[in-house]
């Protein structure tokens, strides 16, 4: 480290702060400005800040690590559930979120539910939440930047994770969410223009592609190119369910629900909540996994397969990089991380603050200005002070921890992301139990019985017991308990216009041409989501197709992609979907 690599990272701080001052006061006007941003927010933020949210301080070494361990078709671990969810939830559950205007996700259970029973659980709710998941993913998050930043800093573990910290309590407790989403865009573009100049860097030493691709035959064989699985642990029986995580992600606090719905909140209108998942869907999935696969394959080329493959990224840049390039990669990586952190804990302190300190301790209209913006600062610094707790003292085995936090945790309550939305019959009963017993649960099939352990139990197992039971639990209990009233099923579907298994309710709507509309836009949407996920899939296939050498594939993949995605956005095109994004108000494509 030198003083040029010290005055960039003084430099990407200065900036943040700045940049938190500035939102300062739009943030303070209200709890609805502090947490979704007044409704304001536009397609390209939208997608560009929740892209940078999930490329977090995990994302360089994870994908690095991803590749160096498993060869070209590691990223497939996320990849596969990642290329269904995205556009599913772009397509259909983003416009739902929009259209109930709640400012947290726990919000909706009175609103789908009702009754005491809903009214006892949503505290609760709230509580796991953002203690919960918020803490949780930002442990593990933080694990990942002890790993990435200790070989290049020297540092101890909780000097690393002061210094990242520090920054954020500043900027993100000041700005709410306008400071965290505009902060986001700026950290992601520093991620990528860091890790790109690092990639270049590191073929120049090498000797260009041609001598990378040498190496690696050399010491990997012609297996490590391999782009499509199944390969390895990648069985047929895992892609399955990595499948089918895929098409209920929707209900996951770091898939479709959680911060994501809350982008969705966010948004000016549905429209734009819709464009700007699929905006993210393509850079995240696409775009910014390039560096490492290459990084990837530099480090499996250069390192001995021995190697701790959760540090081979900061391996890599403490061998490569040199005086002002390792400032902008610190920079880089910090953005990483703190574009992840300050999202989860804004959206953490968004329960405590709506859903408990709202109802509890400040009911009356006048108190929910600035006096509860000042509350929800101080509960945002709490939360991030415990997350720095849990990243260092319970985090560990980070492959293990990649595939908890990606699918495990969330595999007993995934069965809610339709439930909730698709048919009638489901209760706020069969809701709090998912989430009661989903995540302890969770925990301890995976990590006490030990189904983290590759050699012991495949994943697909652990992933099938939890997500069989979640089924069994879930549909037991709302079929043996009663159904929510009907006056409450009626607000909820008149105002969610949700597709699915409807008819007791849809009889007792006298509006038949309404029905009717539904239907039809159902049909629609599930045929934009078929064309989203083969457009996704197709350009994954096509960057592996690419970087294995494999012409004949890389052809085959990009004309289809390239036709998916020209008949999905003329479909767009002609619902109304692009004309919408110019509309501030709230209405329905057809």
């Amino acid at each position: 480290m030198t003083s040029l690599d010290w005055l960039i990272i003084a430099g990407y701080s200065v900036f943040l702060l700045a940049l938190g001052l500035f939102f300062t006061r739009r943030a303070g006007k209200s709890m609805e400005h502090y947490f979704v941003a007044g409704r304001s927010l536009p397609w390209w933020v939208l997608g560009l800040s929740a892209s940078a949210t999930y490329t977090g301080a995990g994302a360089a070494p994870a994908f690095t690590m991803l590749v160096f361990q498993n060869g070209l078709v590691g990223n497939w671990w996320w990849w596969l559930s990642f290329a269904v969810w995205m556009p599913l939830v772009a397509v259909i559950w983003s416009k739902l979120w929009r259209r109930l205007r709640v400012v947290t996700t726990a919000e909706l259970l009175e609103i789908r539910y009702g009754g005491q029973a809903a009214a006892l659980f949503r505290p609760f709710y709230a509580l796991m939440m953002g203690l919960g998941w918020a803490v949780l993913l930002n442990g593990y998050v933080m694990g990942w930047l002890i790993r990435a930043m200790a070989p290049i800093f020297g540092w101890s573990d909780l000097k690393v994770l002061l210094l990242a910290s520090g920054l954020i309590l500043i900027y993100c407790t000041l700005s709410g969410l306008f400071g965290v989403v505009y902060s986001d865009v700026f950290q992601f573009f520093i991620f990528l223009i860091g890790n790109s100049l690092l990639v270049v860097v590191v073929l120049h030493e090498i000797g260009g592609l041609g001598a990378l691709y040498s190496h690696l035959l050399s010491a990997r064989g012609e297996s490590f190119l391999q782009p499509l699985p199944p390969a390895g642990e990648l069985t047929w029986m895992v892609l399955l369910f990595l499948f089918i995580q895929g098409l209920f992600f929707a209900s996951s606090p770091s898939g479709g629900e959680g911060y994501t719905a809350q982008r969705f909140m966010a948004a000016r209108n549905e429209f734009h909540a819709q464009a700007g998942q699929m905006f993210n869907a393509f850079i995240t999935l696409v775009v910014r996994v390039i560096p490492f696969i290459i990084l990837g394959m530099a480090g499996a080329a250069l390192l001995p397969s021995s190697t701790d493959p959760e540090r081979i990224w900061g391996i890599l840049v403490a061998r490569f990089s040199f005086s002002g390039l390792t400032g902008l990669l610190i920079a880089a990586e910090l953005a990483a991380f703190m574009s992840t952190i300050d999202t989860h804990i804004n959206w953490g302190s968004s329960f405590l603050i709506n859903d408990l300190y709202r109802r509890f301790f400040s009911p009356k209209k006048e108190d929910q200005g600035r006096q509860i913006v000042l509350i929800s600062r101080l509960t945002t610094a709490g939360l991030l002070i415990l997350s720095v707790l849990v990243g260092y003292f319970l985090v560990d085995r980070m492959m293990a921890w990649f595939l908890f936090i990606n699918s495990v945790a969330v595999a007993f309550m995934l069965p809610l992301s339709w439930l909730r939305f698709f048919w009638w019959r489901h209760n706020i009963y069969g809701e709090a139990t998912a989430f009661l017993v989903g995540l302890p649960l969770a925990y301890i099939v995976w990590f006490p019985l030990g189904f983290s352990d590759p050699t012991r139990h495949p994943f697909w197992q652990g992933f099938l017991l939890l997500f069989g039971l979640g089924w069994l639990t879930i549909l037991g209990v709302d079929l043996l308990t009663r159904p929510e009233a009907r006056e409450t099923l009626l607000n909820f579907y008149r105002r969610c216009q949700p597709p699915g298994l409807w008819g007791p309710v849809k009889k007792w709507l006298a509006d038949e041409d309404s029905r009717l509309e539904i239907r039809a836009t159902t049909g629609k949407d599930v045929v934009d989501s078929l064309l989203g996920i083969v457009f996704c899939l197709g350009a994954i296939v096509s960057l592996l197709g690419f970087f294995s050498l494999q012409w004949e594939l890389l052809g085959g993949s990009l004309g289809v992609t390239l036709l998916a995605g020209v008949v999905f956005l003329r479909r767009w095109s002609t619902r109304g979907i692009f004309s919408g994004l110019k509309k501030e108000r709230i209405s329905s494509p057809q």
